[in-house]
């Protein structure tokens, strides 16, 4: 159905041009024809009145003119030289000779000589003028051209009139006109073959789609290119930036007027060369320490055509991988709750069973006592209840492991906390208390093992503490412990944690404090907000 419908808007699409293209050519050619085809006749009427003028000038200068006046008559000899002047001369019609009082000493039709001029309009030249006047004779309507005559004395003695009818004028006029017409017709059919050529090769160029559906296409495709979430750089095969979405202009921190046309290295952290980036897949850093780069390279027929830079947001892979986190956190907690009251239901079920209802009951008052002294104060101080759940998860794993949590009794969360969200803080508590675990499990003496935590929120600020008795950091790994993929566990996978919590307290514009000695243990203290001290 989409290729019926991209096909049937071509035929239209054709016809549209097509007529464009047609009333475009005649519009320039009407105006062109116009001002040619009036010039041309402006020019012929011109020539004309310029030939006739200079053939009436010659005769009334000839000593033939001269002496024919002077005799009263033309020779036949000269007559005759008239008659073929009249023949061979174009748009030459008429020659008549007359005297001072316009009796015709030649005339192109013999039977008119020795008749009085006719016309009317011979008085200026027998008044010394040379003129050139439209005047009806015995011909017709005629464009006629008057010389005077004069003798030696300056006296006149005659004149001269060189005429062609109007309808010699009219007959070039038409032959101009419809020289014109055919030229007219020819270049309109031109017009009408270029302008179907140019439509097919523009259908061949779109592919089959109209204008107005590219323009479309280009519109939604643009404003969804500067809605996604990540950046999109698009590099020619020279390396050249050719376009900057929206996102890529914000993460970058530039204006897309100012990357378009630069070479890719303006995006990237490290000067790479392009050549690389446009034959294989590969991810690169860029200016920015936190947007991750990915170049996908385009290829035509075997050819690089440039690459696409695919620019991501680390901090909300981060955050992504914070809830992740966080997440995992909560279900260990859920599981190791499940696990020890499975386990302590069985005690009591044997103990039933066995008829120690006294043991049992004394069991269950113990149980009691434990998780009102270890849980009851998580449960009474602690409102966030994934906060809650994370710390018993943590409780129940550290009883099985023999270490002692302590949660100090000023410690105070609300339900919503207005310095993190709570996959935040899930994600902060649960890293460090389980470095905290790790680093006691580590220790081979028989030291203290225990665990001080202190979550305290009010209107001055948050504040997190966690102490251990654990391993301790070596002094010189101290500014190591936030670098992705360093850790003091030799496993794989390990490293992230502690960089997630730097992210996040700095992303809330926190601080991180760490107190460390390898035979005591860590403290580390978290605060956002106002700085407070710990009670």
């Amino acid at each position: 159905m989409a290729g019926r419908h991209r096909h049937s808007g071509i035929a239209p699409m054709f016809f549209q041009f097509l007529c464009f293209s047609t009333l475009m050519w005649l519009a320039v050619l009407g105006i062109t024809l116009v001002l040619t085809l009036k010039f041309s006749l402006s020019s012929l009427q011109g020539k004309i009145e310029s030939s006739l003028v200079s053939t009436a000038s010659t005769l009334a200068q000839s000593s033939m003119v001269h002496q024919s006046l002077e005799q009263g008559s033309c020779s036949q000899e000269f007559i005759t030289y008239l008659d073929d002047m009249v023949a061979q001369t174009e748009d030459l019609d008429i020659i008549t000779i007359a005297d001072r009082n316009s009796v015709r000493l030649y005339h192109v039709v013999h039977d008119r000589i020795g008749l009085h001029f006719v016309g009317g309009d011979e008085g200026p030249a027998l008044d010394g003028e040379a003129y050139v006047v439209d005047g009806v004779g015995t011909l017709g309507l005629q464009r006629r051209a008057f010389c005077p005559v004069f003798d030696s004395d300056g006296t006149v003695m005659g004149f001269v009139m060189a005429s062609t009818t109007m309808n010699c004028i009219q007959d070039l006029r038409s032959n101009i006109t419809s020289t014109y017409a055919r030229l007219a017709a020819f270049v309109i059919l031109f017009s009408l073959l270029v302008a179907a050529l140019l439509s097919l090769y523009i259908r061949t160029v779109l592919q089959g789609h109209a204008p107005e559906e590219l323009l479309h296409g280009y519109l939604t495709q643009n404003e969804v290119l500067n809605n996604l979430d990540e950046g999109i750089v698009s590099v020619d095969e020279q390396g050249l930036i050719q376009f900057v979405n929206r996102p890529a202009t914000e993460m970058l921190g530039l204006d897309a007027g100012h990357l378009e046309g630069q070479p890719m290295d303006s995006v990237l952290r490290d000067n790479i060369e392009a050549s690389l980036l446009l034959e294989k897949r590969k991810n690169v850093p860029t200016s920015q320490p936190n947007v991750l780069c990915c170049s996908i390279p385009l290829k035509k027929d075997g050819k690089r055509k440039g690459a696409t830079l695919i620019l991501s947001d680390k901090t909300e892979a981060m955050r992504a991988a914070e809830q992740l986190n966080g997440t995992r956190h909560i279900v260990s907690a859920l599981r190791a709750n499940t696990h020890e009251f499975m386990n302590k239901l069985q005690v009591i079920s044997g103990l039933l069973q066995m008829g120690r209802q006294a043991e049992a009951l004394a069991y269950i008052s113990s149980i009691s006592a434990v998780h009102a002294e270890a849980a009851g104060p998580v449960l009474h101080r602690i409102n966030n209840p994934n906060v809650a759940a994370l710390i018993l998860g943590k409780l129940n794993n550290m009883r099985e492991l023999d270490i002692r949590l302590t949660l100090l009794a000023n410690s105070a969360l609300p339900e919503h906390s207005k310095y993190m969200s709570t996959s935040d803080l899930v994600t902060v508590i649960g890293n460090l208390l389980e470095n905290a675990i790790e680093a006691i499990n580590a220790r081979r003496d028989t030291g203290p093992r225990s665990i001080v935590l202190q979550i305290t929120e009010d209107a001055c600020g948050l504040l997190i503490s966690i102490s251990d008795t654990g391993t301790g950091i070596a002094p010189e790994n101290l500014d190591r412990i936030y670098t992705p993929g360093f850790s003091t566990k030799a496993k794989e996978g390990r490293g992230v944690g502690m960089g997630l919590v730097r992210d996040i307290v700095q992303r809330r514009n926190g601080s991180i404090e760490v107190d460390s000695d390898p035979s005591n243990g860590t403290s580390f203290t978290i605060i956002c907000g106002q700085k407070r001290q710990r009670k």
